[in-house]
């Protein structure tokens, strides 16, 4: 089985066009669970398969790596180049996912991506952990994330308070991503999260970036456009129009590569149990 890894932002994806049906539906979460595992197989943040579409160019279809169906921003910028760099389609496209229709332009390396309306707002929350109180924004960006403001350096580890706040009473039953976002200046913000679905930190979220920029303009610490400083050191620029009540033409912009192609071996699947992400 052909694949391919892509890299956005730091987020890392294989690719496998399934356009054929090389991977029958009921084969995908355990495929899914076994392929993203780190140094046992390919190793990722996700998996996104590449399917027909009656309404756009293409579907893309994401799973984290627990097997589970979800959206992807950077996920959905990189197999947006993909489709390129494979002939598929022009430099203007619209994709498919579980969200809506998606409006993309690729120039070069770097992808514009339409994204989702905002969707279940709620500002003013102080969510309680282990005696402590964190100043947060709730946002629903094509999956839930919760933003939390504070300075987290490169040596701090997020895994800890970032496990607790994704499972909050606050935040709902199916839980949320977790931002913990600094604002250096009005355009400019310093983001780290922890992602359900991966049960960990990832070195880059589109939706994290996408929830940050709106969540702070909201708070008048930000206005469009704002640069998002990753935990990989890429920067991820989310523009926007309109307010709280209103934003419209929500777009992530942000590099999209092609690492490597190859043939998945049966090795690849075989010989280990995938742990399981509570």
């Amino acid at each position: 089985m052909e694949f391919f890894k892509m890299s956005g932002g730091g987020n890392d994806f294989i690719v496998i066009d399934n356009r054929s049906v090389v991977v029958r539906p009921e084969a995908i979460p355990d495929l899914v669970r076994r392929l993203t595992v780190r140094a046992l197989s390919v190793g990722a943040d996700g998996v996104i398969l590449i399917e027909p579409s009656r309404v756009g160019d293409f579907r893309a279809t994401f799973f984290n790596p627990d097997g589970q169906p979800t959206f992807c921003g950077n996920g959905g910028r990189c197999v947006s180049r993909l489709a390129y760099l494979m002939g598929m389609v022009g430099p203007r496209m619209r994709v498919e996912t579980i969200k809506m229709v998606h409006d993309v332009a690729v120039e070069g390396e770097r992808v514009h991506f339409g994204m989702p309306a905002a969707l279940r707002l709620r500002t003013g929350l102080s969510l309680r952990v282990d005696e402590q109180y964190f100043d947060a924004v709730c946002i629903d960006t094509g999956v839930p994330h919760v933003v939390i403001f504070a300075d987290t350096p490169h040596s701090a580890s997020i895994l800890d308070l970032g496990r607790k706040i994704r499972h909050h009473s606050e935040v709902g039953p199916e839980g949320a991503n977790v931002n913990f976002v600094m604002v250096v200046d009005e355009h400019t913000l310093a983001i780290r999260t922890y992602e359900r679905g991966v049960e960990g930190e990832t070195l880059s979220c589109g939706t994290g970036c996408v929830a940050a920029a709106l969540a702070t303009s909201v708070l008048g610490k930000t206005r469009s456009p704002v640069a998002c400083w990753t935990r990989s050191g890429v920067t991820l620029s989310v523009q926007f129009r309109g307010t709280s009540a209103d934003f419209t033409n929500i777009i992530l912009e942000g590099d999209a590569r092609l690492i490597y192609q190859g043939n998945l071996g049966s090795e690849a699947t075989r010989g280990f149990d995938p742990p399981r992400r509570a």
